[in-house]
């Protein structure tokens, strides 16, 4: 297996991960759309693709409704035990169910349940003092009791921040992967060249700042009242502008998002990283 710094975003299902360059991985779906998902069957090719090029894969999911959830096991099932293959679940009721269905998958906390505050006034604000600043940067991966309790009851390998100027996950620093209380990951689940998964996954550029349940895309109903969808968000983004922010906001789909340093992705890892996700292009 291979232990990768990279994952590159590539769709949401994974188009091109035959021609990633060596050492980088693949990251495929979505976290806030159940309908950026891949189907089961681009989920088997595309985990047969990165076990080809001893890549690994990260699969990106969003909350769910049970219908939803339901609608989706194939999906997961598609990721047999031992593959190269980290799981991002943006949903409780899903790390439950995947936890209790799938007891070897590995599973992370997405960037949804993660606690981290992205809003741009945050930096912005003349109200907040720097120590209250960084507390916004903070979220459940700072807790070491919240990590041990995550990792015993379900199996919680990693966490997926976003790296904000406010944000320095330092209570993660110098932690080897499986480290900070964190018992019996290193014991019952598959690893990368002989060590657990990245503790920390960060994405740059794009922060999520939110994400809603009406889709402007579609008319602005719910993505739970149509059966499927022909993904026109995948066409675009709104620029979303207020002086009162501090900074833009970018639309796409369902979610808003921040960019920290648009179409620049070719620097460092930031500080405490295990493993960087980056995006060409919003996800």
């Amino acid at each position: 297996m291979s232990c990768a710094r990279e994952y590159r975003y590539l769709g949401p299902d994974g188009d091109g991960i035959a021609e990633l360059p060596d050492g980088l991985g693949a990251a495929i779906g979505s976290e806030y759309c159940v309908h950026l998902l891949p189907a089961a069957a681009r989920m088997t090719e595309a985990v047969a693709e990165a076990s080809a090029r001893a890549a690994p894969l990260l699969l990106l999911t969003p909350y769910f409704r049970a219908a939803e959830l339901k609608a989706s096991l194939p999906m997961f099932r598609a990721i047999a035990p031992g593959v190269d293959v980290d799981v991002a679940v943006n949903d409780w009721g899903a790390l439950r169910t995947l936890h209790g269905l799938f007891p070897r998958m590995r599973l992370s906390i997405g960037r949804l349940l993660s606690g981290q505050k992205r809003d741009p006034r945050i930096g912005a604000s003349a109200r907040l003092t720097e120590e209250g600043r960084m507390w916004h940067g903070e979220g459940i991966f700072s807790s070491p009791s919240a990590r041990a309790y995550l990792a015993e009851a379900y199996g919680v390998t990693g966490y997926h921040v976003d790296d904000l100027p406010w944000s320095r996950p330092t209570a993660m620093d110098g932690l080897a992967p499986g480290q900070a209380g964190m018992p019996g990951v290193s014991s019952s689940r598959p690893a990368f060249a002989g060590m657990d998964p990245p503790f920390l996954f960060v994405h740059v550029p794009h922060a999520i700042v939110t994400v809603s349940d009406a889709c402007p895309w579609i008319g602005g109903v719910s993505t739970a009242s149509v059966a499927s969808c022909p993904r026109p968000c995948r066409n675009g983004h709104v620029l979303l502008r207020e002086p009162s922010m501090g900074g833009d906001l970018l639309q796409k789909g369902k979610a808003r998002f921040t960019s920290r340093d648009p179409g620049g992705i070719d620097r460092p890892s930031p500080p405490g990283a295990a493993a960087v996700v980056t995006y060409r292009d919003l996800p």
